[in-house]
């Protein structure tokens, strides 16, 4: 006679691999914008001026310690085309001077898109600010 064959083995049933998680997790999980998605929405017109602060006053012209500050640096780096057509940027580096690291970081910011999808400043306006760059980290330390 002829000796019949084993029978199969069932499929495994552990083929579906379940993570253990709690509702809060999965639902911050749900939350998450999908890989790329975030990249395009920054991209769209738009995104980054509904997430700016609003205009100040100040922001339209420089304040007068932004004024002094101009009058108190050497007339060859004085960043004459910043303060014409960005003076909200010239009032920001005016406000951080005397505090070197945070100057240099707030100047680092503004020479490098740290964020993505900026337009960057005018050539002239980029060369007033690594100037100013340069100024301040060449300034002794207190």
């Amino acid at each position: 006679m002829m000796n019949p064959q084993p029978p199969k083995t069932p499929a495994s049933l552990d083929a579906l691999d379940f993570e253990i998680t709690d509702f809060d997790e999965a639902r911050r999980a749900l939350d998450e914008l999908p890989a790329g998605l975030q990249a395009v929405q920054m991209s769209t017109p738009g995104y980054w001026e509904n997430r700016r602060r609003g205009m100040l006053p100040s922001d339209r012209a420089l304040t007068g310690a932004a004024m002094d500050w101009i009058v108190a640096l050497p007339p060859t780096i004085r960043p004459h085309t910043t303060c014409e057509q960005f003076p909200r940027v010239a009032n920001a580096i005016a406000d951080s001077w005397e505090d070197v690291p945070l100057c240099t970081r707030v100047l680092d910011h503004m020479l490098h898109d740290y964020r993505g999808g900026r337009r960057g400043f005018p050539a002239t306006v980029q060369a007033e600010l690594s100037t100013l760059m340069q100024h301040q980290q060449a300034r002794p330390r207190a």
